[in-house]
């Protein structure tokens, strides 16, 4: 698994974080989200705030599914915060402008605050 469960709070904030880089054989593009697995059926209802610490290499995959997963987060009524992205990938997602798309931030404490705003 890609992902790991780091801890569901009791306001419903879930907390997920890579485990390595994200690419098309990691995220087994073929199936169900990732995210599905790890969280359940009704996983794109949930407020999610993504640590990338770990990864430090996306490909264009991967950066096609964060955007589709977002998108399946606000049809859900769920939220996703990216936060800790090392400068390599956020230099990448910011050429690419995937911060339009999704929301990145630097820390988990901006990234609480983005859930909540």
């Amino acid at each position: 698994m890609i992902f790991r469960l780091m801890s569901i709070e009791k306001q419903g904030i879930v907390h997920v974080a890579s485990e390595g880089n994200l690419t098309s054989a990691t995220l087994e593009l073929a199936g169900k989200n990732p995210l599905e697995t790890l969280l359940g059926e009704t996983w794109n209802t949930n407020r999610v705030l993504l640590n990338l610490s770990k990864t430090a290499y996306l490909d264009s995959s991967a950066i096609g599914w964060m955007i589709g997963t977002n998108r399946s987060f606000r049809d859900g009524g769920g939220k996703l915060v990216v936060y800790s992205i090392q400068p390599a990938v956020k230099q990448l997602m910011d050429v690419l402008r995937v911060g339009k798309a999704v929301s990145l931030v630097d820390g988990e404490e901006a990234a609480r605050t983005a859930l909540t705003a």
